[in-house]
């Protein structure tokens, strides 16, 4: 009788045991899981955040875009930088030129040295921009000419700018640069006519980004 009670009470501790150990590998299975889920869910909120170009919205990318674009007197400082540098290369060429090696050219109206001045405006605006997206002036204030869209500037799109832009700007008294205040994307008459942008340059990779992704979810 002993014997079968000790048996019994064996018997009764051995599934005791095992109920304990499969509890144990159940709530370990469970915490493995949520511990699992838990870190691929950090991971994903740390994705979502470090990926910027994934506006959640349109209306969220256009409140954030309104930061993207240089404001009226960022490019107003730059453009009077420039005009210094211009001035100072145009007089070093007139002293060259016309003093030191003596030549004279007969311009009627305007006269040489104002001709050597629109010369130099002109390359040095066209130069600057096509090569570097930057004059001077912009890369002192941190702000650069980008097409209206994603990519590089074309040739075709800085002399619109540079050439045409600028020259019905200056016939109308520089008046179409005020359009940069009553706008969005705070464009002048120039930037409307080579469909471009002046973006600050601490903006310019994530603008790009998130155009990109548009234009691909557009085409999706």
């Amino acid at each position: 009788m002993g014997n079968k009670e000790l048996n019994s009470n064996n018997q009764n501790f051995e599934k005791i045991n095992q109920k304990e150990v499969l509890k144990n590998i159940t709530v370990n299975q469970n915490l493995e899981e949520q511990n699992n889920f838990n870190g691929n869910d950090q991971s994903n909120l740390t994705n979502q955040k470090n990926d910027f170009s994934l506006p959640t919205s349109l209306n969220d990318y256009l409140i954030l875009s309104k930061n993207f674009y240089a404001g009226f007197w960022l490019r107003f400082i730059a453009y009077i930088i420039d005009l210094v540098v211009i001035l100072s290369i145009s007089s070093l060429v007139n002293t060259f030129s016309f003093n030191l090696l003596n030549i004279n050219i007969n311009v009627p109206i305007i006269g040489e040295r104002t001709l050597s001045y629109i010369i130099i405006m002109f390359s040095y605006f066209i130069i600057m921009t096509y090569f570097f997206s930057q004059t001077l002036g912009k890369i002192i204030m941190k702000i650069k000419v980008e097409p209206n869209k994603s990519g590089k500037l074309t040739f075709s799109e800085v002399f619109f700018r540079e050439v045409i832009g600028r020259l019905l700007t200056i016939a109308l008294v520089y008046l179409p640069y005020l359009a940069v205040i009553f706008n969005s994307k705070k464009k002048g008459l120039h930037d409307y006519i080579s469909d471009t942008v002046v973006v600050k340059e601490d903006f310019s990779n994530l603008r790009s980004q998130m155009n990109k992704k548009i234009e691909s979810m557009n085409q999706n």
